[in-house]
């Protein structure tokens, strides 16, 4: 009885020693997960910059959207201006001649103090391709005024900003986006880096 519990002692602790990992096995998958980690972060930071640049680019088309649906709404001229003369993301929005209904400013944004998110402006009259990155702060500051039938005619005139690149400051790789305006009033989020005949380059 003694030798059956000894035998089956022994290979239980057999069995335990063999399920755990040597020193040098730790060390062979410590190595392949820092290799792994080391190729993938430069992929993870783009994609994490690619998301930051397409919610700037969102908030600012939400801005113009909300710029020209005051102009509608209120029937006056209102102007959305982007401020920051180096190209991070703040803009104020207000009616052009100011009244106890149409304020001066009706709403503001400005970016955290810490973003490497870029803008950068252009006028119809520059005739720079959308497949050339505006550097940060171009024509800044600058704006577009929406009258009361929702078109931007400063676009038409060059005197508004028919383009703004949003781009990132550290990351020259991370995809970059341009909002289009019309003087119409239509505005556009345009990806350059977008295959060939795809209606999301504007090209």
């Amino acid at each position: 009885m003694l030798t059956v519990s000894n035998g089956s002692i022994s290979g239980h602790e057999s069995a335990e020693a063999s399920a755990g990992f040597s020193l040098i096995e730790l060390m062979i998958v410590l190595s392949v997960l820092s290799i792994l980690f080391a190729v993938g972060m430069p992929a993870f930071g783009r994609l994490l910059h690619d998301i930051e640049i397409r919610g700037s680019a969102e908030g600012l088309r939400a801005g113009l959207q909300k710029a020209r649906t005051e102009a509608v709404t209120r029937n006056a001229l209102v102007r959305i201006s982007f401020t920051n003369v180096s190209g991070r993301p703040a803009w104020t929005l207000g009616c052009v001649r100011s009244s106890l209904r149409c304020p001066a400013t009706i709403s503001s944004y400005g970016a955290n103090r810490d973003t490497q998110i870029r803008w950068g402006a252009a006028r119809s009259d520059d005739q720079i391709a959308l497949s050339t990155p505006l550097t940060p702060g171009h024509r800044l500051p600058s704006g577009v005024t929406f009258n009361a039938l929702g078109t931007a005619p400063g676009v038409e005139t060059n005197t508004d900003a028919s383009r703004i690149d949003v781009t990132h400051a550290i990351n020259e790789k991370a995809r970059r986006l341009v909002l289009v305006i019309t003087a119409a009033g239509a505005i556009r989020l345009c990806d350059p880096s977008a295959d060939s005949g795809s209606v999301l380059r504007c090209s």
